[in-house]
């Protein structure tokens, strides 16, 4: 199979590139002989708080409008940044336990932290969004932007490495709505509805949707007690938009949504993580010692590893995986004369779950609770120009934003441990609460010096306050509690300068810097500040509209220079459920690339995008703090250190490639078909540094490369759509995550499996 080959030959990549490009240049032969159509549809977008044309906007962004949301398929964050160039992401084996990358700058730290840390901005409909949520649902969508290297001007929360910005459709003044069902393999069922009603001609307007996924997964437990990775997802959203006049526009956003799945999705890698292998390493009693050098191997435990094991697993204790959220926000747009006030409330909260079986094996030896409650507060207050003729354009704007989190953790033995402890006792508790308030002034200034030449200045002063409790108990039955409290500013500009060659060809330039907050970290019963991260970034572009609209290219290249990047790793005396997990600061790092995106549009019926990205994120000075049995072969309590200089960044690959190509055909006056295909390739990854230094090779830390292909295909009505399709239609090996924790199996791997089904959408009045 081609998605197979690619990997065990270097050249099957070089083709498909060619193949790629080889379509784009017979699409621009095809177009300059056709020059009677209207071109690429203009793509609008908010990046800088106000409607523009992509091609205007002097920032590195990818943009799916509500169309191409529709032809993609999208449902979850990892499916729009798969066709993002130096965008990569991580699970820890859900839905709502993603974490993202851009242009190698990423957390390093851990989905399961009391506060969810993040190096980029999430925004739905202009909210903060990631303080508990970096994968909402994808329902009702407008538009999504994806927007590379720091944005402190527009999206400062944490925005150091980019932003990600959704924003839904709104009510109108029109009775409208729409019915979509899916159906795949796996017994998967997708439904959503939307319906617009006009409750006050002109004045009060109510939009609602509603959404359901339900599925028996891909993974089988093979287990007695039955249960893979099933899943139950549930949303519903509500707006009113009051229109009293027209200066004033009032939207009001309610959300509620439910995830559950019944694992952890993944299945045995056959390799021990770094925390289990001090587990169940000596363990010869339940584990086998194949080449008898006293060290134990994992259990096959009758379902055998990957590659040959993709969708088994054994665990003899349920586990129940998900996220329960409620979010609530309200939006004031005001135009006064050539000026517009904005203002934006919001409160999100979310439960996130994980209990049950924490060995992954028929063998009963640990199980876990852990429940982490998080919520986030924010004010935003913006005063804007409206007048987006004049040459001097200008923002100002303050925000006030808290965030909240409280885990609460147990892990209990079984009667299959390895320490001949009763079953049911606790050996790890963790009740943890850690909050962060701060507040932000920023603002932008956009000149027009002359026609063609447009110069920015803005900045953003952040000042932020991070309060950490917390208490827990050791292996050992020790009850600790530490509580540490520190306040972290800084001041974070952005230069850019616009210039239009021609009407259709522009060139611009950015420096900005991207800041995140301190903290403070447990080691033991020690609380220990760890300093802000900083990145500068610098980057030169170009956006252009050639052959009569009919290409459109996209290209950016940039250089990132990191200091003090937070570096999270695990310390396994402390376990854990105990809070083990450590944070240092990294001396310095760089990430450099470039990033280019192409749309085609050889014939009327035919459009064609492709999107490359080249990165190189490397830590140039890094040495992280731990405390292990193995450095040295010294005791358990001796401090040493592990020098990570020259090493790459996590979550960084190399190349980052996509390419689609849609064909329309007309069926009859009412009808028109269409076939698509979808193409994506992501070069090994690291997926966490310290695992990989602990490690004899790569695996399973190291993501190898791979490629997959989707196919959709159907028939266009004006009023309904029917596709078809299948994702990694030849069913190519590969995953693309693996995560730790006391796995018996090894580290655990996601799978990625084909997936086909039909989807009926029927739309009215839109």
């Amino acid at each position: 199979m081609m998605g197979e080959n690619i990997h065990n030959n270097p050249g099957g990549v070089a083709r498909l590139v060619t193949l790629s490009f080889g379509v784009i240049m017979l699409g621009l032969s095809s177009a300059i002989v056709a020059q009677d159509s209207v071109g690429i549809e203009e793509v609008v977008v908010t990046a800088q708080r106000r409607e523009q044309n992509l091609q205007d906007v002097p920032i590195s962004i990818s943009a799916f409008n509500a169309d191409a949301v529709e032809a993609y398929m999208f449902q979850d964050v990892t499916e729009f940044v798969t066709r993002t160039p130096n965008i990569s992401w991580k699970s820890d084996g859900s839905k709502s336990r993603r974490e993202l990358a851009i242009r190698g700058v990423t957390n390093f730290l851990d989905v399961n932290s009391t506060l969810r840390p993040s190096t980029f901005a999430f925004y739905l409909d202009d909210f903060s969004i990631v303080g508990s949520s970096s994968n909402p649902p994808i329902m009702d969508v407008e538009r999504i932007e994806v927007l590379r290297g720091p944005q402190a001007t527009y999206f400062g929360r944490n925005a150091t490495g980019g932003g990600i910005s959704i924003t839904s459709k709104k009510p109108h003044n029109n009775l409208a709505g729409s019915v979509m069902v899916d159906y795949s393999n796996y017994d998967t069922k997708d439904i959503e509805a939307v319906v617009n009603v006009p409750v006050v001609k002109d004045v009060l307007a109510m939009r609602g949707n509603i959404k359901y996924t339900e599925s028996d997964g891909n993974i089988e437990n093979v287990n007695p007690i039955g249960g893979g990775n099933d899943s139950k997802y549930k949303y519903a959203r509500t707006t009113i938009r009051f229109t009293p006049n027209d200066d004033l526009t009032v939207d009001i956003t309610g959300t509620l949504g439910s995830e559950r799945t019944g694992m952890r999705e993944g299945v045995p890698s056959g390799a021990f993580s770094y925390f289990a292998e001090r587990i169940y390493g000596r363990d010869t009693a339940r584990f086998p010692d194949a080449n008898g050098d006293g060290m134990t191997e994992p259990l096959p435990d009758g379902i055998g590893f990957w590659p040959e094991n993709r969708n088994k697993v054994n665990f003899n204790f349920p586990q129940n995986v998900g996220t329960n959220y409620r979010m609530i926000t309200g939006r004031v747009d005001y135009e006064l004369s050539n000026l517009l006030l904005t203002s934006i409330t919001g409160y999100i909260d979310s439960d996130f779950y994980l209990n049950g079986d924490v060995d992954g094996a028929s063998i009963d030896a640990w199980n876990e609770f852990r429940n982490i409650d998080r919520d986030s507060f924010s004010q935003e207050l913006r005063i804007q120009s409206a007048d987006e003729s004049a040459r001097l354009r200008w923002n100002i704007g303050g925000l006030y934003a808290e965030d909240n989190g409280h885990i609460l953790s147990g892990t209990f033995s079984g009667r299959d441990n390895a320490f001949g402890l009763p079953p049911w006792t606790r050996i790890g508790f963790s009740d943890s609460q850690e909050g962060i308030d701060g507040w932000h002034l920023f603002g932008q200034l956009d000149a027009d010096f002359t026609k063609n030449l447009t110069l920015s200045f803005g900045g953003r002063y952040s000042e932020e306050t991070r309060t950490v409790n917390e208490g827990f108990t050791t292996v050992a039955g020790e009850m600790i509690e530490v509580s540490v409290k520190e306040k972290f500013t800084s001041f974070s500009p952005r230069f850019a300068i616009n210039y239009g060659v021609t009407d259709d060809i522009n060139l611009y330039s950015t420096i900005s810097k991207g800041f995140k907050s301190g903290g403070v970290t447990r080691f033991g019963a020690e609380g220990i500040p760890y300093d802000p991260e900083i990145v500068w970034n610098y980057e030169v572009g170009v956006k252009a509209d050639l052959l009569d609209n009919r290409l459109r290219v996209n290209a950016a290249a940039f250089y990132m220079d990191w200091s003090d990047m937070h570096v999270g790793f695990l310390v396994p005396q402390l376990g854990e459920s105990a809070g083990g997990r450590v944070v240092s600061n990294a001396d310095s790092a760089f990430s450099k690339g470039v990033e280019m995106s192409l749309t085609a549009l050889p014939m009327d019926n035919l459009i064609v995008n492709f999107n490359v990205g080249y990165l190189k994120a490397e830590l140039e000075k890094a040495t992280v703090f731990i405390r292990d049995n193995v450095c040295d072969n010294r005791p358990p309590s001796t401090e040493c250190n592990h020098v990570l200089d020259g090493s790459p960044t996590p979550l960084s690959p190399k190349w980052t490639l996509s390419a689609d190509a849609e064909y329309t055909f007309n069926i009859s006056p009412n009808y028109d078909g269409f076939a698509r295909l979808e193409w994506t390739y992501r070069a090994k990854v690291h997926r966490s540094q310290v695992e990989d230094l602990l490690q004899e090779d790569g695996f399973p830390w190291e993501v190898p490369s791979y490629d997959f292909f989707n196919l959709r295909a159907g028939v266009r009505h004006e009023n309904f759509t029917i596709t078809g399709y299948a994702e990694n239609v030849f069913n190519s090996h590969f995953y693309q995550n693996a995560y730790r924790k006391a796995w018996a199996g090894g580290v655990s791997l996601e799978p990625s499996l084909r997936s086909y089904g039909i989807r009926v959408k029927y739309t009215y009045g839109e």
